[in-house]
């Protein structure tokens, strides 16, 4: 029996041209895959610039944040994911994603939340990332940019928020009592007794009333108990807006004085919290030709 033997030479040279072969068949899909990444990396373009403010009236952060330049000449629209969360609490409370097309004015981007409990109870952080419309690779969140309740402030004593003592019946209402600093609140109620949520740490408490109903009295009373058996209370009043004014009727006897009436509808207010009214004056001419 015969037996084919290949040259050495032969035999060495057709190996190293195999695993030359092999090494170049790896790296082309890893080097396909670096392009790729490379260039969905270059579409990546993080918040640059973020700032939160708060608006105590309307209670409401004012959120406005930017990205590099060279987005906003591309005119790119882009996808951003905005986180807010409390800092007691360890999930956030609020995402939601905005799409937006750039100009290239160069703007800072603005966005808005309404806070459900009042911004005096808790602080509040909100971050944001980003992702082009052309791109599958979100961006790095930015950092959590705060803004401080009355949770962190200095205060001697506590205090009950919201201020306003004025609530519409049918509506929900958040009510919280936070503590001076290094103060713990013992007790949290609200009279008459009606159902609702609480939430608690040592020194914010939040109570949630539902569907506020003047049935069981005109205004609601909040007691808040610290540490030292210490009491801080406030009302809140539960009326309705006034209607439009119904069965109105003016008259004048002498064209210089005008009586006015109308029905005005319950509003459940009464003494100083009455609604009062303004008329408008309208003057008519009239020209003959």
């Amino acid at each position: 029996m015969r037996m084919l033997h290949l040259p050495e030479p032969f035999a060495g040279k057709g190996g190293l041209m195999m695993n030359h072969f092999m090494i170049l068949a790896l790296l082309l899909p890893l080097r396909t895959c670096y392009t790729t990444y490379s260039q969905q990396e270059s579409n990546v373009f993080p918040v640059t610039y973020l700032n939160v403010s708060k608006d105590l009236d309307l209670q409401r952060l004012l959120v406005e944040w930017d990205v590099v330049k060279s987005a906003h000449d591309a005119e790119l629209a882009i996808s951003f994911e905005i986180q807010v969360r409390r800092l007691d609490e360890a999930t956030t409370v609020w995402t939601e994603f905005l799409n937006v097309t750039l100009d290239k004015l160069g703007k800072p981007l603005h966005w808005s939340w309404d806070s459900d409990i009042p911004l005096e109870c808790m602080s509040h952080a909100v971050r944001i990332r980003s992702k082009a419309k052309s791109s599958k690779i979100w961006s790095q969140w930015s950092l959590w940019e705060t803004v401080p309740g009355l949770d962190t402030s200095n205060r001697s004593g506590p205090q009950i928020f919201p201020k306003e003592k004025f609530l519409a019946e049918g509506s929900d209402i958040t009510l919280c009592c936070i503590g001076g600093k290094g103060q713990t609140i013992k007790e949290f109620s609200v009279y008459p007794a009606v159902d609702v949520f609480k939430y608690t740490n040592s020194q914010v408490r939040l109570l949630t009333v539902e569907n506020l109903s003047h049935d069981k009295g005109s205004n609601i009373h909040v007691y808040c108990y610290d540490e030292d058996e210490r009491l801080y209370q406030a009302a809140f009043f539960v009326g309705k807006p006034p209607d439009t004014p119904k069965d109105f009727y003016c008259q004048t006897q002498d064209m210089k004085r005008v009586t006015c009436t109308w029905t005005e509808g319950e509003t459940y207010l009464y003494g100083q919290n009455l609604p009062r009214y303004t008329l408008s004056k309208t003057s008519f001419f009239s020209s003959q030709g």
